[in-house]
């Protein structure tokens, strides 16, 4: 078995198709809707296009070609996850595809397990940082620029593990700002 790593596209996909087959006749038209709406709303989509990596043109022709696959294959795709894998998640398709997929998933999906799963497999992975409690203070000498950090009377930082001493702290500065650690 692969790695979560290793997986590719028309891997994640057929997972996805295995685990979930309820719901892809649902993402199929969800699909089919953003493919018409990317067609029928060209001037908006312009004036506000901010994509670095792919024009409006690019993403129309990749929904278009999606919207075709969907369309030919129709419920063919809802029974054979070869079909379904091949024919939108192969290539450049799954660019237009993975986006559909991870809308799909986290605003429209029955299954609250099939959020978790495009979540594992499509969207980055958001480190927690645990805080410690503990607080600086800033002293900001009329802007960031200036900021230094308060020290005591030897020049050590000074850290407080209470939030009201920081304030305390803080409001004895010119201009004090307070930040969790």
């Amino acid at each position: 078995m692969k790695t979560i790593e290793q997986l590719m596209n028309v891997d994640k996909a057929k997972i996805i198709f295995d685990l979930f087959r309820d719901e892809i006749p649902e993402f199929l038209e969800y699909t089919q809707a953003i493919a018409e709406k990317v067609a029928n709303d060209k001037e908006e989509l312009l004036v506000n296009w901010n994509n670095p990596f792919l024009s409006y043109h690019q993403w129309l022709q990749l929904a278009e070609r999606v919207a075709s696959a969907i369309k030919k294959y129709d419920k063919n795709l809802t029974k054979s996850g070869n079909l379904f894998t091949n024919q939108l998640f192969d290539g450049y398709l799954a660019i237009f595809t993975n986006h559909c997929l991870e809308q799909y998933g986290l605003h429209r999906a029955k299954s609250p397990r099939f959020r978790q799963a495009i979540e594992l497999f499509y969207l980055p992975v958001k480190l927690a940082t645990p805080t410690s409690g503990q607080y600086l203070v800033l002293e900001m000498h009329g802007g960031p620029e200036y900021a230094a950090i308060c020290t005591d009377t030897d020049g050590n930082t000074l850290v407080f593990d209470d939030r009201a001493d920081a304030e305390a702290e803080a409001s004895e500065c010119q201009d004090g700002l307070i930040v969790e650690i």
